[in-house]
């Protein structure tokens, strides 16, 4: 059957169509190209015709609401939907209108009572808007490659809030949105050829959110934006954008701001406006030479992307009045070898999580022991790296994967961590450290393990004394070179899954591994017994091996030697720098600079006598 019988009394008095109820309707209209609804003045809603492929002409009514054609394989990209025609009665009261993969052009005209118009993959060049206003509230044309215009001319929307336009590959310009007042969303990400951005819109009073993500071939947005809506700004991969815009004084609202992989030399002064910026990413900014020292008064800044910047450097300092930053990433921006470097970021008593990888620095050049809130700690592929860096007791997460050139020397560093873990756990409601050190050729696990073992598990018994946690350690050897996985960890105590909450990311190297856990005294409240056997699983898939295994109970005795060490190292400190005070050459002399500059790896002449 091709069309439905002309049943004219029935057809006046219908008020609904449900086909969702019955598996032999759907079969039975399979082959349905035909279907006029007009004579229907009571049915409102036109049921999902998803399940009707063949189907190629609908005549609405005057009454409905409501049509969603949606192609069931748009998705999958398989089938395409034989529409040919969609109309409408002169006097129709459609309100919805979903057409989302209906890759034929069937629209002659789009009612000015619609209020949602969705047309994902629309095959046409331009949309009929033929009436001067429109209720519109949302417009969703994304991933339609033909549309070259979105409407002719000026539109009056005055009640449109949510307009997406997102990869219309043909698009140059935005359509006239003059007439949008309440417009909240503009999404034109990914729109290759767009080139223009209306002046008019830079100074919109209602926009809240502007993603412009992908415009490869827009080159400035505005002299200077004056938005006093805008929440989040989206410019990342604008590739042709050399300058960012100017901030006015009235966009303090902006909490979000992408400028990632453009081709920025600078930033605007005027950031300093942005007085309720909390996310701001650069990173990729390649040819970014500074940052501006205005950038100290973003005093809401909480997240902030530097990943591949290497010619900020410099301007580090201007991080340390960030005292809300939760989250810095600095990875790959020192990309020379240099022991100089020295940047002091104590005031950053937000910091909980610092990205260092993918550096090339020997030690690390900022003062992470004074960062008293850190908890997660990056130094992978820093194939450099020599020693790893005094740490605050606050850290549940160290990642140095794939830094190679570590020597044996950081066991000390692993020890001092899990003690310091130990002593500050019963204060802290996540009582597990992680790390993942990379391991040089022929080094086995430090000696500070006391019970070691060969292979996949290590046994324990419970000592007498007081402990305060227990630290593992599996040395992992790669099976061969693979890809990466992300798994969970599970770690087995006597024959049962003991530790059940996601651990880390393992990332599969040619290189052998440490993965260490240090877990505080909460975890073995209700385990009744003494002797204790742990192990560690692998999924099926992942290459790798247990080369062998330890573990340490550590015990009050061991934080209590931790602190008798730390004060002697602090009394070695202060005789160290009384003694660079005492030689140091009045502010008159043209050397003073030089004997200033103390690099980490400076040795006091007080240590070289114990050395000796």
């Amino acid at each position: 059957m091709e069309t439905l019988p002309a049943f004219m009394d029935q057809y006046y008095e219908l008020v609904e169509i449900d086909l969702s109820y019955s598996s032999s309707i759907i079969q039975f209209l399979q082959k349905l190209k035909y279907l006029y609804l007009s004579k229907c003045p009571r049915l409102k809603q036109i049921p999902d015709l998803s399940e009707v492929p063949n189907l190629e002409i609908l005549h609405g009514t005057e009454a409905t609401r409501s049509i969603v054609l949606r192609d069931q394989d748009f998705y999958q990209e398989q089938d395409i939907m034989r529409w040919r025609d969609l109309t409408f009665s002169d006097i129709c009261q459609l309100k919805l209108l979903i057409l989302d993969g209906v890759e034929a052009p069937i629209l002659s005209y789009i009612p000015s009572t619609l209020r949602v118009l969705r047309w994902r993959c629309c095959p046409m060049e331009t949309l009929p808007f033929m009436d001067q206003g429109y209720e519109l509230v949302e417009i969703n044309l994304s991933d339609s490659s033909s549309i070259v215009q979105v409407w002719h001319g000026k539109k009056f929307l005055e009640k449109l809030k949510y307009l997406y336009l997102k990869c219309l590959y043909r698009l140059k310009q935005i359509p006239d949105l003059s007439e949008a007042p309440n417009l909240e969303i503009l999404d034109v990400q990914c729109c290759d050829e767009l080139n223009d951005f209306p002046s008019y819109l830079t100074r919109h009073k209602s926009l809240v959110k502007l993603i412009l993500y992908r415009c490869s071939s827009l080159e400035t947005l505005a002299s200077k934006l004056e938005m006093n809506s805008l929440k989040e700004l989206d410019l990342g991969f604008c590739t042709s954008m050399r300058k960012p815009p100017e901030f006015g004084e009235c966009m303090k609202h902006l909490s979000v701001l992408y400028l990632w992989g453009t081709a920025i030399e600078e930033l605007p002064t005027t950031v300093s406006c942005l007085v309720g910026l909390k996310d701001l990413r650069l990173q990729h900014c390649q040819r970014l030479t500074c940052l501006p020292d205005s950038i100290q008064v973003l005093k809401s800044l909480t997240f902030f992307n530097l990943f591949y910047c290497p010619n900020v450097l410099q301007s580090l300092h201007s991080l340390s009045s960030l005292t809300s930053l939760d989250t810095l990433i600095l990875s790959g921006c020192f990309v020379t070898s240099q022991e100089s470097w020295s940047y002091n970021l104590g005031n950053l008593v937000s910091l909980r999580d610092l990205e260092l990888s993918h550096n090339n620095f020997v030690r690390v050049p900022i003062n992470i022991h004074e960062l008293p809130r850190l908890r997660h700690l990056n130094l992978d592929y820093c194939p450099s790296l020599k020693v790893l860096p005094e740490l605050p007791s606050s850290i549940r997460v160290l990642n140095a994967r794939d830094s190679a050139s570590l020597d044996a020397g950081h066991s000390n560093v692993i020890s001092k961590l899990c003690c310091g873990f130990a002593a500050s756990a019963i204060h802290d409601s996540d009582g597990l450290l992680q790390m993942w050190v990379a391991q040089n050729e022929g080094e086995e696990i430090p000696l500070w393990f006391v019970h070691q073992e060969e292979g996949n598990g290590v046994s324990v018994t419970l000592p007498h004394n007081e402990t305060m946690a227990l630290a593992l350690c599996f040395q992992l050897c790669p099976r061969r070179s693979s890809r990466n996985y992300v798994v969970n960890l599970p770690v087995i105590c006597n024959g049962k899954e003991f530790i059940t909450k996601h651990l880390t990311v393992l990332r599969e190297t040619k290189n052998s591994q440490h993965f260490i856990l240090c877990l505080s005294s909460d975890y073995f409240v209700d385990q009744f017994c003494q002797d204790y056997r742990f192990e560690l699983v692998f999924p099926n898939n992942v290459e790798m091996k247990v080369h062998s295994s330890g573990v340490r109970w550590v015990c009050k005795q061991d934080i209590q030697d931790l602190k008798k060490s730390g004060t002697e190292t602090s009394k070695r400190k202060a005789t160290f720098d009384l003694n660079m005070n005492m030689n140091i050459t009045p502010p008159s002399s043209p050397c003073r600079k030089k004997l200033l500059m103390v690099t980490p790896s400076s040795v006091s002449p007080l240590e070289e006598e114990e050395e000796e």
